[in-house]
């Protein structure tokens, strides 16, 4: 059941390398394929599976317990190992931001194959926790080395709001709170939109798949891709079980956790002083190696959850 849900959408971004490195394709427009399914597709679709969801406030409470409790477990573990991880704060801010931020593309197409509309709407609530939650501590980890004082607060507040997805997620979930009935041309327009995100998306992904010299950076793309792909997922895992998360909710989540960094994560790290050709080598290597942990990941979820 895994692997033919699986191989489709790895084909998918198999396809979207191949067609990127054809001689009629440009890098422009394939940067505006991701923008359109960035600011207009994914949000359209995260909009319309939020406000058909009903909240159950307690669960998204265990959901945020769950988030937090990983993600700041996996954050004292790298600022305590910090010198053995990198020397320089753009460097380990890459690390950072490949540790924690993951490819919602990838995750989407993957728990609607194995789980329907149903999977969807339990990622879409996740996906309201864990999306600002990552882009405020990304956002942080990369100001550290620029602005500080009143600016870094801007810079950080600024990300956030501006967000499309965090946009999105709270439109949702403001709809769905106040049992607003979306009317039927709006739901028309956003039903359609939402249609190309995933598979636009997915090859996006694999356009964006770029292969730059790693020569020093072994180590480091060791522990980002370690980090991402075995520890996040192991710690949220381990929360959910604690936690008693139902079955469901608990293994869209550790599926979230276990996804690779997503290109965003190197546009972030070029605009706010990363190291960008660390980020580019962690997004491709853990999205090849995602091809192996994620069964692995579905496997045990559905063992153990």
């Amino acid at each position: 059941m895994i692997l033919p849900a699986l191989l489709p959408i790895f084909a998918i971004i198999v396809i979207g390398f191949g067609l990127s490195r054809l001689p009629v394709s440009s890098p422009s427009g394939w940067a505006e394929i991701e923008r359109f399914t960035y600011y207009l597709f994914f949000p359209s679709l995260l909009v319309l599976k939020l406000a058909d969801s009903s909240f159950d406030w307690d669960e998204l409470a265990s959901i945020a317990t769950v988030a937090v409790a990983a993600l700041v477990i996996l954050t004292v573990l790298i600022v305590g190992l910090r010198e053995f991880i990198a020397d320089d704060i753009a460097s380990m801010s890459s690390i950072y931001q490949g540790s924690i931020r993951f490819n919602t593309y990838i995750g989407l197409a993957v728990i609607e194959s194995l789980f329907g509309e149903r999977g969807l709407a339990a990622a879409a609530l996740c996906l309201a926790v864990y999306v600002p939650l990552v882009n405020i501590l990304s956002v942080i980890s990369l100001s550290l080395r620029g602005e500080s004082g009143p600016k870094r607060v801007y810079i950080i507040v600024g990300s956030v709001v501006s967000n499309p997805l965090v946009i999105a997620c709270v439109l949702g979930m403001s709809l769905s709170y106040t049992n607003f009935n979306i009317p039927d041309l709006a739901r028309s327009l956003l039903e359609i939109l939402s249609q190309p995100a995933l598979p636009l998306g997915l090859l996006a992904v694999g356009a964006g798949i770029r292969f730059i010299s790693i020569g020093e950076q072994s180590w480091q793309l060791a522990v980002a891709t370690l980090n991402k792909l075995v520890v996040l997922p192991g710690l949220v895992m381990l929360a959910c079980i604690v936690m008693e998360l139902n079955t469901l909710q608990a293994t869209v989540l550790v599926l979230l956790a276990a996804l690779p960094a997503p290109p965003s994560a190197y546009i972030l790290a070029r605009q706010l002083g990363g190291n960008e050709s660390l980020m580019a080598n962690i997004i491709t290597t853990q999205t090849l190696a995602a091809f192996l942990m994620l069964p692995v990941w579905i496997e045990l979820a559905d063992r153990y959850l």
